[in-house]
C-alpha cells in the first residue's frame, strides 16, 4: 500500500454537501446552464444549487429507483435506464459528473471511470464518493455476504425496505480502483487532477443504542487491525478536475475554483 497523507475527516454531512455545491458553482464561467450527469442516480440527489442554471441527467440500472426519481421527486431533466459500462454519451458532453457510492457495485470499475473522463469537458469536475475498503466499515463490507448487508441496513439503520426493488444495498465488488491508491493511480494516468480528498462518515442512525453499536464495533475492529484499518471515517470523497495537471494530489487539496475553464 502506498503511504498517503492523513485525510481531513468531515463528520457533518451538511458540510460535505456545502463543499460539493461550492465546487460546482465555481465551474460556472458564463450564463449558460451547466450540464450535470448523475451516474447511478438512485432515489435522491442531496445537492441544492440555488439559482444556478443547470440541466441534470440521471442514469441508473434500478428501474424502480429511477421511476421514483422521475415521477415522485421530479428533479431530473432526463432519466435514462441503462448501464454505465456500455451507455454511450457523447465525448465532452458534461461539465460535472457526479457519482456517489456506485463504483463499488461495478465489476471492471476502471472501465466506467474511463467513461466518466471521456464524457467530461476539459476543466470539468468529477465528484466521486466511494466506501474506503481500508476503513473498519469497508473491511466488514468486503468480508461479509450481501444478505448480511441487507440485514444490517434493516436492523441497525432501521430501513425496513432495504434490499427490496428500488432500494439498496446492492451487491458489492470492490475492484482495486475503489480505494485511495486506485483513485490516485487512475487519475495520474488519465490527466485528472485531485483537488480535494476527504474522509467522511456514514450518516448515523437516529437511535442512540444503534449509534453506540456502530461506534463500538468499528472501534474494536480498527484496534484489532493494529491501526491498519481506519475508524475515524468510513468513506472517501473526491473532487477531481479533467485536463488540469495537479501540483499536489495528496490529502485534501485546494478548490478548483480558480482552475475552472
Amino acid at each position: 500500500m502506498i503511504k498517503r497523507a492523513a485525510l481531513e475527516t468531515i463528520q457533518d454531512s451538511r458540510l460535505c454537501i456545502a463543499k460539493l455545491e461550492q465546487a460546482i458553482v465555481s465551474r460556472v464561467a458564463d450564463s449558460r446552464a451547466i450540464e450535470i450527469l448523475e451516474a447511478g442516480c438512485g432515489r435522491q440527489w442531496d445537492l441544492r444549487l440555488g439559482g444556478l442554471p443547470y440541466r441534470l441527467t440521471g442514469i441508473d440500472l434500478d428501474r424502480e429507483a429511477l421511476d421514483y426519481r422521475l415521477h415522485v421527486v421530479k428533479d431530473l431533466h432526463e432519466g435514462i435506464l441503462g448501464n454505465l459500462s456500455d451507455h454511450d454519451f457523447r465525448d465532452r458532453q458534461f461539465d460535472v459528473v457526479y457519482s456517489a457510492f456506485v463504483l463499488e457495485h461495478i465489476e471492471h470499475a476502471d472501465k466506467v471511470m474511463r467513461q466518466f473522463a471521456r464524457w467530461l469537458r476539459p476543466g470539468g469536475l468529477l465528484i466521486l464518493a466511494i466506501p474506503d475498503p481500508d476503513s473498519a466499515y469497508g473491511f466488514v463490507t468486503r468480508m461479509t455476504p450481501h444478505w448480511f448487508h441487507v440485514q444490517y441496513y434493516r436492523r441497525i439503520y432501521g430501513f425496513k425496505d432495504a434490499g427490496k426493488p428500488g432500494f439498496g444495498p446492492y451487491k458489492t465488488h470492490y475492484d482495486r480502483l475503489v480505494s485511495r491508491d486506485g483513485i490516485h493511480e487512475f487519475c495520474a494516468r488519465n490527466d485528472l487532477a485531485i483537488f480535494a480528498e476527504y474522509g467522511t462518515r456514514n450518516g448515523p442512525p437516529r437511535q442512540a443504542w444503534r449509534k453506540t453499536v456502530i461506534r463500538v464495533a468499528t472501534g474494536a475492529i480498527a484496534l484489532l487491525s493494529f491501526g491498519r484499518l481506519a475508524s475515524k471515517h468510513d468513506n472517501l470523497l473526491y473532487i477531481i478536475q479533467k485536463g488540469v495537471r495537479a501540483t499536489r494530489n495528496q490529502g485534501s487539496a485546494q478548490s478548483p475554483e480558480n482552475n475552472a475553464s
